[in-house]
């Protein structure tokens, strides 16, 4: 009898793991892992070896919106942003690029993006984001100017495994106006609303729904080289 118990037990366990109606297990918070990846560290480690001791005179830092540029901005500015950076490996990015005696004379740091898609919270992302200009002020930076957060399209922004919702940009980018003001640093406002429809990045200038296409970054690229050669009037 305590046989057939335990078979009908056995069984009914059985049956109710593989019922559609058991919910899935919770998944993991999404965080920033770069800074413990080989693949990240060599990137570092080789813009310090190309950069170490030389002084530019613009330096962009950012994740791959930025980084899809390349180097495009001329031989005299420096585009330190990889993709799949937030705050969090950009703190430790620009830690290593002080430790290697880098140089900027101004810096736009144009990150967030993936925090609004990671799990971190506004307290958090705010110190980050204060220690970064910080760490730029010490790269010798006398300029530095904070970009939004950028958009996804609207499909892009309902799946979160390629971009935040267009909510969560909207309150990073709250927060990096409030970090701008406080920091006493300038602000990127209406120069890259060519790239964006109402709340979202219009369909032909992205190739995925997230990342800028060939026009999409001659846009960008007119932008940031109006910072450096002080084209484009930023604003607080």
């Amino acid at each position: 009898m305590k046989r057939y118990l335990k078979l009908s037990v056995l069984i009914g366990f059985a049956l109710l793991v593989g019922s559609p109606y058991v919910l899935p297990a919770a998944s993991s918070p999404k965080v920033d892992k770069l800074t413990s990846v080989d693949w990240w560290r060599s990137k570092v480690k080789s813009q310090i070896t190309a950069s170490a001791g030389k002084r530019y005179s613009g330096c962009v830092f950012g994740d791959s919106i930025s980084s899809g540029l390349g180097n495009t901005l001329g031989q005299s500015n420096f585009n330190f942003a990889v993709g799949g950076m937030s705050s969090v490996s950009l703190l430790e990015q620009l830690k290593q690029l002080k430790a290697g005696n880098v140089q900027c004379q101004k810096a736009v740091i144009a990150i967030g993006t993936n925090d609004a898609m990671f799990s971190i919270g506004d307290t958090t992302f705010k110190n980050n984001l204060r220690q970064i200009v910080t760490l730029s002020r010490g790269l010798g930076a006398s300029e530095i100017t904070l970009i939004p957060a950028f958009y996804s399209t609207v499909e892009a922004s309902h799946n979160p495994e390629v971009a935040g919702t267009l909510d969560r940009v909207d309150e990073i980018s709250t927060l990096i106006r409030q970090v701008a003001a406080e920091q006493d640093v300038k602000l990127l406002n209406n120069e890259l609303q060519p790239l964006f429809r109402d709340r979202s990045l219009k369909e032909e200038l992205t190739f995925d729904g997230v990342h800028l296409n060939d026009s999409g970054k001659g846009i960008y690229r007119q932008v940031l080289l109006g910072i450096f050669n002080n084209s484009a009037v930023s604003s607080r």
